[in-house]
Order: C-alpha cells, then structure tokens, then sequence
C-alpha cells in the first residue's frame, strides 16, 4: 500500500462491506484505468469508507448509465 492509500485509510477507518474484486475486472480494466487502483481493487475490493461517505465501486454497474448519460455526445 502507498503512503497516500495509507493516510487515507488511517484517516477514514477500516472498510465496510467488502466485495472482493475478481481477477476478470481487474484484468477488463488493465490498461484502461490506473495500475495503482486496480492495486487498491486487488488488496481491499469495492467497499466503503468512513461509514459508507466514501466508495469504492464496480464501473462496470454504471456502464448502462454513462452510456444513457453520453448518448449524442
């Protein structure tokens, strides 16, 4: 874990409601977004922070959505 992950976790608190990441999403997004989240996916999976204030999701649940939502663009 980085330095940055780490004050972020000491300042926000353990997760919640873990939901591991598969190794399918991890590799679907290699490439695609940056190798240090999908570490962070790969150590702490789709969760929350701070009593649910902060998440961490699966894109791959909003793909309908920012696809309605840039349509025409």
């Amino acid at each position: 874990m980085d330095e940055a992950f780490s004050n972020f976790i000491d300042s926000m608190g353990i997760p919640i409601h873990q939901q591991r990441a598969p190794i399918s999403s991890l590799e679907y997004y290699k490439g695609k977004l940056p190798n240090q989240l999908l570490e962070y996916w790969a150590e702490h999976g789709w969760c929350g922070y701070a009593d649910g204030l902060f998440w961490t999701v699966n894109p791959q649940e909003y793909e309908g959505v920012v696809a309605a939502w840039i349509e025409g663009t």
